[in-house]
């Protein structure tokens, strides 16, 4: 008898990109399935657990197949799927505990739906999460024969009208910017090779350079920032906040969308968040990796936390210095004992953005 765990699962689709799931079954036995929660329609963070429900049982064998059912409403289609999930991997993953609470570290499967038919599938925690795969669906031409089949007596296109002229956002995207380009999903759930590297450096304004803070002498009480963690929501759908250091040492990730960074000089805390521009940081990943996603890379923050000054740069080994990503690329605010201490000229992020 395979080993059983606590899980439950959740559908998922872009907040811009809304879906209608008509069904989906995550298959651990020939006649046995959970059955994802339903959602009216799918539409939020990319990755996150949108819907819940108590389960019946308190543990269940891992699922080896996902059978999925849904119209990608601002696309006007209708998707099929039926994937493999590998065993292997999500016994592995399933093994991971979160270091703060000693449980287990996942708790749902979360399977997200993107345009032009594309699947996602995650194993997520309120810490961590990680991706299982992205995988093709076919698209289903006869949807009106499916449609009634499921006992849907509307239209698809009544379908999508429905939904879209309910979220303003939605349709006002869907007129002004028309569909994303065809492989903006395939671009966020690429992963590269890189660490974190968080330097406390002085910007010296007349060389125009970062300097190293020199070490305290005998005597020189002068106090030294202290990192201590950072964390991390990736446009792949993962986020990690374990703060166990691995994201200090190399790992695969996707393009980091938003992070986090505390650390302290003596008794005063510091805490920065930031958001990275899409368009711009696919563009300065893709521009640094080129074709080799696996070259091992440093993401590096330098922190000047007198002067106020942060700089955000890509290296790896042979290059003569960072490449720098421009101030433009994201927006960041600094908060100082609970109190805000600085924001970037660019800032605009709503109240409370920073709680995620």
């Amino acid at each position: 008898m395979r080993q059983q765990y606590r899980i439950m699962c959740s559908g998922n689709a872009p907040a811009l990109y809304p879906c209608y799931m008509i069904w989906g079954l995550l298959w651990y036995a020939e006649d046995e399935a959970l059955e994802l929660p339903k959602r009216y329609p799918f539409s939020g963070e990319w990755g996150a657990i949108l819907s819940n429900v108590m389960p019946l049982r308190t543990s269940y064998p891992l699922p080896l197949i996902l059978n999925l059912l849904w119209i990608s409403l601002t696309e006007r289609k209708m998707y099929v799927a039926e994937l493999p999930l590998s065993l292997e991997q999500m016994e592995v993953a399933m093994q991971r505990i979160d270091p703060v609470t000693g449980e287990q570290l996942y708790t749902h499967f979360v399977v997200g739906m993107a345009p032009y038919g594309r699947v996602a599938c995650w194993l997520s925690g309120q810490r961590g999460s990680e991706i299982l795969f992205w995988e093709n669906a076919e698209e289903i031409e006869n949807h009106q024969e499916v449609l009634e089949s499921v006992s849907i007596n509307s239209s698809l296109d009544e379908q999508c009208d429905y939904y879209i002229n309910n979220d303003e956002r939605v349709r006002e995207n869907l007129e002004m910017n028309g569909l994303p380009p065809r492989h903006l999903f395939d671009k966020y759930m690429q992963q590269f090779c890189y660490r974190y590297l968080v330097l406390f450096e002085h910007w010296d304004d007349d060389e125009e350079r970062w300097v190293k803070l020199e070490k305290n002498s005998e005597g020189d009480e002068k106090p030294q920032p202290e990192l201590d963690f950072v964390e991390e929501a990736l446009y792949d759908g993962t986020h990690d906040k374990l703060h166990d250091g691995s994201l200090m040492n190399y790992h695969k990730g996707g393009k980091p969308k938003k992070l986090t960074l505390q650390w302290h000089v003596k008794k005063s805390e510091y805490t920065a968040y930031l958001w990275l521009d899409d368009e711009s940081i696919c563009t300065a990943f893709e521009r640094f990796y080129g074709a080799h996603p696996d070259t091992k890379a440093d993401f590096i923050v330098r922190i000047d936390v007198e002067k106020k000054k942060f700089e955000l740069a890509l290296y790896r080994y042979g290059l003569k210095e960072p490449v720098v990503i421009s101030e433009d690329a994201y927006q960041m605010i600094v908060f100082k004992n609970k109190f805000e201490y600085y924001h970037s000229e660019n800032y605009d992020q709503p109240r409370g953005a920073w709680i995620w």
